[in-house]
């Protein structure tokens, strides 16, 4: 039953006991005022006809001594309201049996007398009349017996009304206190049992709280309001005690996590440290590739003033034959000068290849690192995803943890970002290091092919020497080679100015990278502030928490 009936029943069983003992006192006064409405009438009667005897005897006697019609309508007219009082008497239930039986014998004596004083009335008897009247006494003296104890029975009723208005008002009197006693203990019971389960109710909640979760409520099977509360505070309990220990929980993995990322964020600090020192290396070495270009360009650059001067020579020769001596040795000298520059050249190619070689292996190590780093920084995202969720299930004490998160999933992608950059940037620089090889790998068959010539044009000084009068052909095969060499000279110059552009390039990458992972650096620091911060908030929710008691 609920609440609301229980006090609904309570002060309806006040209402009806206090209805029933109204109804009992209504019922005596009724009871009483019934019985009284018989009585008094049947008295007045008795008195009326008592009165109207005399009367009667009164007026025969009167019309004995004057026998006029005023008197003898008086008479009749008496008689007949005496003969109605007695009829009004007959039918009522006023009188007792004994009583009865008078107003019977006082109604055969009416009745004769009310036919001999007609008689005596109408034939103008006046000694009859006289005789009648006397006789109305007989009757007086039976009504006023019956009126003795009608007033008998009167004082009787009166009697027993007393002690029934007494008993009445005693009983209402002891009903209203035993009433009030049974409802006032009803009453006070039920408030006890009321008060009771509520101040249970409330130590509960003053345990809830002071964090006392270790209560426990008893299981009840009432359906009122207070039984529906008790069983809401065992669910609120409970529901208290789980989620208590979920941010426990949550809490311990926040400072695991938290400890893991900065284990990491040290791990990623050394190495963008190593990526830092690979990058300055590499920085050195495209600046190193960059002065050994320089003297390569002024190397080349030599080589094609050699080769205009080799073509001056040779136009020399074809025009002044008779000092084709002395143009074969200038020529041949001219070779043993190309041979050393070609040789000279050969051996800054081969530096160049070697630089190359190195920037490759730096550039692969680069990737490997940025790979790591990109594997590190998507770990971060998703452990800053987990803080996320469960900063999400803390609700409102999780707010804080949901910051850091967004916070370490901002320095996540930020990672990320600088990953991708750091990615693309070395592929840029592999991608200019194979057309550096390539260049190179032209520029050293291109020295071989100069080597070869300048052997084939030394056998051909040799041969001219023996042979002057072979000058001509082989001044025109070498001018022809001497063209073909200017023009390879021109390509070695071009694929060399190409190779110090990359070079450029390259250190112009090598700084964006160095760049970029000083940012990153900067960004690992602030997210291993960000975890010193979110160690600190763990460890202030675990301190709260221990004002839990489960």
């Amino acid at each position: 039953m609920k609440l609301q009936g229980k006090l609904v029943r309570s002060a309806m069983i006040s209402l009806l006991a206090s209805l029933a003992l109204v109804a009992y006192i209504i019922f005596q006064l009724v009871s009483i005022n019934s019985q009284n409405n018989e009585l008094v009438p049947a008295m007045m009667n008795i008195r009326e006809l008592k009165s109207s005897m005399i009367q009667i005897g009164q007026g025969l006697n009167n019309y004995s001594s004057s026998m006029t019609e005023s008197n003898k309508a008086g008479v009749k007219s008496q008689l007949g309201q005496a003969a109605k009082t007695i009829t009004a008497l007959s039918g009522g239930n006023a009188l007792s049996e004994e009583q009865q039986k008078l107003l019977a014998s006082i109604d055969t004596k009416f009745k004769e007398l009310t036919a001999a004083a007609d008689q005596a009335l109408n034939e103008k008897n006046s000694p009859e009349a006289k005789r009648q009247s006397i006789r109305t006494l007989g009757i007086q003296n039976d009504i006023h017996m019956l009126d003795l104890r009608m007033q008998a029975r009167y004082d009787e009723y009166t009697d027993h009304l007393t002690r029934s208005i007494r008993f009445t008002w005693q009983l209402a009197l002891a009903g209203g206190v035993l009433l009030l006693v049974a409802v006032g203990a009803y009453n006070t019971f039920s408030a006890r049992q009321l008060v009771r389960r509520i101040r249970r109710l409330n130590d509960a909640a003053k345990h809830l709280s002071q964090g006392n979760l270790t209560i426990e409520l008893a299981e009840t099977k009432g359906r009122d309001e207070l039984d529906e509360l008790n069983g809401s505070f065992r669910v609120m309990i409970d529901n208290l005690r789980g989620i208590v220990r979920s941010v426990d929980q949550a809490g311990t993995r926040v400072d695991d996590m938290a400890r893991d990322i900065d284990r990491n964020n040290d791990t990623m600090q050394g190495i963008v440290a190593q990526v830092a020192t690979a990058t300055e290396e590499l920085a050195i070495g495209s600046q190193k590739i960059a002065e050994d270009l320089t003297m390569t360009v002024s190397l080349v650059d030599e080589m094609q003033r050699k080769f205009e001067a080799n073509l001056a020579e040779t136009a020399r020769s074809a025009e002044y034959g008779e000092e084709a001596v002395r143009a074969i040795e200038l020529g041949s000298r001219a070779m043993q000068e190309q041979l050393q520059v070609v040789a000279d050249n050969r051996s800054a190619m081969f530096v160049v290849d070697r630089t190359v070689q190195e920037l490759e292996g730096n550039a692969a190590e680069i990737a490997k690192m940025t790979v790591y780093v990109s594997d590190l920084a998507r770990q971060t995202t998703m452990l800053s995803l987990n803080a996320s969720i469960e900063a999400a299930r803390a609700g409102e004490a999780g707010k804080g943890f949901a910051v850091v998160a967004g916070e370490v999933k901002k320095l996540a992608d930020q990672s990320v970002r600088a990953a991708k950059q750091i990615f693309q940037a070395v592929e840029g620089i592999g991608s200019a290091m194979n057309k550096v090889k390539d260049s190179v790998s032209e520029s050293m068959e291109l020295f071989r092919v100069q080597e070869e010539a300048a052997s084939s044009t030394g056998q051909s000084f040799a041969e001219i020497s023996e042979k002057v009068q072979k000058v001509a052909s082989h001044l025109a095969a070498l001018s022809d080679d001497m063209n073909l060499s200017q023009e390879m000279c021109t390509q070695v110059q071009q694929a060399i100015e190409s190779i110090s552009a990359i070079t450029e390039q390259s250190a112009a990458g090598s700084e964006e990278i160095m760049a970029s992972t000083v940012e990153q650096k900067r960004a690992f620091d602030v997210a291993g502030e960000k975890v010193k911060t979110l160690r600190l908030i763990a460890e202030e929710m675990q301190h709260e928490l221990k004002r839990f008691r489960l």
